[in-house]
């Protein structure tokens, strides 16, 4: 309210200025005309109201760019906040979970489809964009489906998996518009970018296409990317420094985060951004698959291996919730976490519960 006051005081000010100029000393001068310079007066006062005319059209356009430039600067003020979180990923895990949304924007929702295609999500060469999902994972499907507006889910044959399938051209083009600047594998941005130049209808994308480089994690990709290919694992032992003493064994718990993928190139940026620059606490591994006819395919993984990293890992996905099935895996593995961070897994009563959560967390 006080930018309009000062606006409309500092156009009443101009005009005014304006009208004691144009103004100043016509009264007295008009004394002086005959009847014969009547004409005259006339043609001047037509001209003096055709300049008024175009000072108030000039000052609606200054007034009405002044109100844009307000509107843009608070979309922007909007958005870095939005991508501007400040969390702190180390403090003790809360016993109460946050009430944690999905995605409320397409800010947020880019984030997370990015993540969720650089995970398992796959740009045909005929235009189609194909997310797979696990075959408890139909409510999480058709979400995505209610978002875009477009698609299809459908099971997958002799697999127990489901698929979604966008070949709409609009459908594919609003995917698009949500995920530029959030990719963050060169797989598929380079599946994009061959629609980009060679898809008739989705060629005309007049927006440049860019890839996400940064290591900033403050936003749904990660969340995503775990929907889409992570996995939550507890495991419990009992160990023992002299394995000839059955007395002297410990109960032991690992809690993880397993991330699977064909190529290992994310992995690194997702290490720093959960381990810091020492990278302690996260693995990352690779596995070679042999198959009957002599072929042989390498896949990686990244694997948390220590209680503070997979602290990080919680704080991030109470902030940024997942949207998969996991979810519910992930609760009961949080669950088992709190006992750690009280120190109750060393004795029998916090142990046995850690081993019922993992035995929910099969189902």
């Amino acid at each position: 309210k006080r930018i309009i006051g000062l606006v409309a005081f500092i156009a009443g000010f101009i005009l005014c200025m304006k009208l004691m100029q144009l103004y100043a000393g016509k009264i007295s001068k008009l004394y002086k005309y005959s009847i014969q310079n009547y004409r005259d007066i006339v043609t001047k006062l037509y001209r003096w109201d055709n300049q008024q005319i175009i000072i108030l059209n000039e000052l609606k356009v200054i007034i009405s760019l002044f109100f844009m430039e307000v509107r843009l600067l608070n979309m922007r003020i909007s958005e870095t906040l939005c991508c501007s979180v400040n969390i702190d990923y180390d403090r003790p895990l809360s016993v109460h979970t946050l009430n944690s949304k999905k995605p409320l924007n397409d800010l947020e929702l880019g984030h997370y489809l990015a993540g969720l295609i650089d995970g398992d999500g796959h740009f045909s060469k005929i235009g189609q964009l194909v997310i797979a999902y696990d075959e408890k994972d139909d409510s999480a499907a058709y979400w995505l489906k209610t978002q875009i507006g477009y698609g299809t889910v459908s099971k997958i044959k002799n697999k127990k998996a489901l698929k979604y399938v966008l070949s709409h051209s609009e459908g594919v083009k609003k995917v698009i518009h949500l995920i530029n600047g959030k990719l963050r594998t060169v797989t598929k941005f380079n599946q994009v970018q061959y629609l980009l130049n060679n898809h008739k209808l989705i060629s005309n994308y007049s927006q440049p296409f860019t890839m996400n480089t940064s290591t900033d994690f403050n936003n749904h990709w990660l969340a995503g990317f775990i929907d889409s290919d992570g996995s939550f694992q507890i495991k419990t032992l009992m160990s023992s420094n002299n394995p000839n003493c059955s007395r002297s064994k410990k109960p032991e718990v690992r809690l993880k985060l397993q991330i699977a993928q064909k190529q290992r190139d994310i992995f690194d940026a997702i290490r720093l951004f959960l381990a810091g620059p020492t990278k302690k606490g996260v693995y990352i591994g690779e596995r070679v698959h042999k198959y009957k006819n002599g072929s042989e395919l390498t896949t990686y993984y990244l694997e948390t291996t220590s209680f503070s990293v997979f602290k990080r890992v919680a704080n991030y996905i109470d902030h940024y919730p997942l949207i998969s099935y996991k979810r519910l895996k992930y609760m009961w593995i949080r669950k088992a976490y709190l006992i750690v961070q009280s120190k109750d897994h060393i004795n029998p009563e916090g142990f046995k519960k850690i081993q019922e959560f993992k035995e929910k967390m099969k189902y």
